[in-house]
């Protein structure tokens, strides 16, 4: 069974611009999904390519309002 920092760390590798901080706020049933999804993707057919994660808007938003 791979770990919550180690499912963290597979993401950040696949995806670079994502913050390990942000990942540690999502469960790890959560993180899994994801890291299958951004499995799923291959390679990409455009220089950017966009993934939703799920709840994301919702859980940047609650960060930001924290941080003030």
């Amino acid at each position: 069974m791979i770990t919550k920092s180690d499912t963290i760390a597979e993401i950040m590798r696949i995806n670079p611009t994502v913050n390990s901080a942000f990942l540690a706020e999502f469960g790890a049933n959560e993180l899994t999904e994801y890291l299958h999804r951004l499995k799923g993707l291959g390679e990409p057919r455009f220089s950017h390519q966009t993934v939703s994660f799920p709840n994301a808007a919702q859980r940047q938003t609650e960060l930001v309002a924290g941080a003030a």
